[in-house]
């Protein structure tokens, strides 16, 4: 995939959606792959590592366009470092995913999976969210890391499209 952090302005919404597209088309092919490779212990891990890069990337690009929204939706912050990373919220699975943008060479890219549950008042009127410790995803051969990977890329994909969708 090509590096999206290099160009001097923001790519295209049409370009963004190519990207998102060909992101898709390789997790789609590599799964089935995997289905029909003898040893799969090596290829799962680093595909889901590349993935989450791409996925970073992506954000970090479509995050120049959030500062131009009339209603920016931008999931950027800055901690106690001044190191940036991205939250996202994933409601249908009732947790937020925090991504760091580490360079893929020694360190993969880090990502955490914070797990929350609502707890309402005696009236079930208010509610108060109780943030479970965060999980590191680490890549590894397994359907459970197979399926925490989905929980991070699915509500990445949903944040890309709701900005390109104002975009447009």
């Amino acid at each position: 995939m090509e590096t999206l952090g290099c160009e001097s302005k923001p790519l295209s919404s049409k370009k963004l959606r190519e990207v998102m597209y060909r992101l898709e088309e390789e997790r789609s092919d590599t799964i089935e792959k995997l289905f029909y490779e003898k040893d799969k212990s090596d290829i799962l891990p680093k595909f889901l590592e590349n993935q989450i890069y791409a996925y970073i990337e992506l954000i970090k690009e479509v995050e120049k366009h959030t500062t131009k929204s009339e209603y920016p939706i931008s999931v950027a912050f800055k901690d106690d470092n001044n190191d940036v990373y991205y939250c996202i919220n994933n409601p249908e699975e009732n947790c937020y995913i925090t991504l760091y943008p580490d360079p893929i060479n020694e360190e993969s890219p880090r990502a955490y999976i914070h797990n929350y549950a609502r707890e309402y008042d005696d009236e079930g009127e208010e509610y108060k969210l109780v943030v479970a410790e965060p999980k590191k995803f680490v890549a590894k051969n397994s359907l459970r890391c197979f399926e925490d990977f989905l929980k991070i890329v699915h509500p990445c994909e949903a944040y890309i499209n709701s900005v390109l969708a104002k975009m447009s």
